[in-house]
């Protein structure tokens, strides 16, 4: 029973490690057993391999003997885990000297630059330039020695020392406005903001403990912060120019990068249940609606009004028609690719037709009729090339080629439809 809780090879390998640690910790037969409160006899018997101690015992043995329950139980010293443990308390003790020599190359930095400033000036003013500057090196040295020796920070140890960085940068540039006299720290403050997000942020997303909900929406998380920072920094760059433009450059900012941010985003925000299947429509809706309200607020800052939307809107109206419709009869058509395609083609070719009369009707209701107005029946004659001719038939090639692919994908897909059944 005593060799199966102890589970040694055998009682002669278990004496001959005790009787050689306690020599070499320099005690005798009879200190062993009185710090034990065992008798010499059974120590003896112990050494001898006669015997084992009582299991109870198994703890105070390590404790006098200065060894672990597996060094005893197995008879001998477990050098791995002795060398780990002094390469702990060597890098423990490595750390605790790297801070302590920056706390005193920091602080006889900052003590010396203030008795300067103060013997040269007697005051302190460059003197807190100095220490903005001193932060952002101990932000980047010492921080992040500090946040490891605590659990929570030492995971994110990163951006805690990135953060602290950009907080003494934006201090050190407030110092320096400050001092100056300047008012340029609110433009230098948010450029600085946004160009560190633009950059860094996709490094540093991964290592914060973010809920759940944005952990799985790094992606738009990143994107909605560098487009808020973006609209922040118009803001700033409009209020301290005195400029009226802001709402002109935030709108076609928007619009510009929706076209390639707004896919992202839709894919991934919590949309409701009746939205998720029509996440292209409602990509086409916002564009949409941006790209009209830009022009709403380009006629108003140019002071045209009504005047100018007159053509605007209508004109900006029939240019949509074209991707509108392609997107409606690609994903609402209920019919195989090959149809789609040939009503893409064909919606193309009526789209083409319809065009110049429309915008000629738009500059006709603005301006009066036109010299040369468009006919919805074209007068293609390709026998005759020369002037305005040209054009028309050159415009009556293009609508002549679409319609054919449209026949031709039709053909295709009636074909393909026979062949399938």
């Amino acid at each position: 029973m005593v060799r199966e809780d102890f589970n040694m090879e055998n009682k002669k390998t278990f004496g001959a490690f005790v009787l050689r640690r306690r020599k070499e910790l320099g005690m005798t037969q009879k200190e062993f057993a009185a710090r034990l409160y065992v008798t010499e006899s059974a120590v003896s018997k112990w050494e001898r391999g006669m015997s084992y101690p009582d299991i109870t015992l198994i703890r105070s043995i390590c404790s006098v003997l200065e060894v672990s329950e597996h060094e005893l139980l197995t008879g001998s010293e477990d050098t791995e885990k002795r060398t780990s443990e002094k390469l702990a308390e060597k890098y423990l003790r490595l750390t605790r000297n790297y801070r302590l020599a920056q706390y005193l190359l920091y602080g006889a930095i900052l003590l010396g630059c203030a008795i300067g400033n103060l013997a040269s000036a007697h005051t302190l003013d460059w003197f807190f330039i100095v220490l903005m500057a001193v932060l952002m090196s101990a932000s980047l040295t010492l921080v992040p020695a500090l946040a490891a020796l605590h659990p929570a920070l030492c995971r994110c140890k990163a951006a805690v020392s990135l953060g602290s960085f950009l907080v003494s940068l934006e201090l050190l540039l407030l110092v320096c406005c400050l001092q100056t006299g300047g008012s340029w720290f609110p433009m230098a403050g948010v450029s600085v903001l946004f160009g560190f997000a633009l950059v860094l942020l996709p490094f540093l997303l991964p290592t914060l403990p973010l809920p759940a909900c944005l952990a799985r929406r790094k992606t738009s998380l990143y994107l909605i912060t560098v487009m808020a920072l973006l609209i922040l920094l118009l803001l700033t760059g409009c209020v301290t120019s005195g400029g009226d433009w802001f709402f002109t450059a935030a709108v076609g900012t928007l619009f510009g990068t929706g076209f390639l941010i707004l896919p992202v985003l839709l894919r991934q925000l919590p949309l409701p249940e009746t939205l998720r299947p029509h996440k292209t429509l409602l990509y086409f809706a916002i564009q949409t609606a941006l790209l009209f309200l830009l022009l709403l607020i380009v006629a108003l800052e140019e002071g045209g009004g009504a005047d100018g939307l007159r053509v605007s809107l209508p004109t900006a109206a029939l240019l949509a028609a074209l991707p509108w419709g392609e997107m409606l009869l690609i994903r609402y058509l209920p019919a195989n690719g090959w149809f789609k395609a040939s009503a893409c083609a064909a919606f193309a070719a009526l789209w083409v037709w319809l065009f110049p009369a429309g915008l000629d009707a738009i500059m006709t209701l603005e301006y009066g009729p036109a010299i040369n107005s468009w006919e919805l029946w074209l007068p293609y004659d390709f026998s005759k090339w020369g002037g305005n001719q040209t054009a028309i038939n050159v415009f009556a090639i293009i609508l002549f080629t679409l319609l054919a692919i449209a026949a031709v994908l039709a053909g295709v897909g009636i074909w393909r439809k026979k062949k399938g059944r």
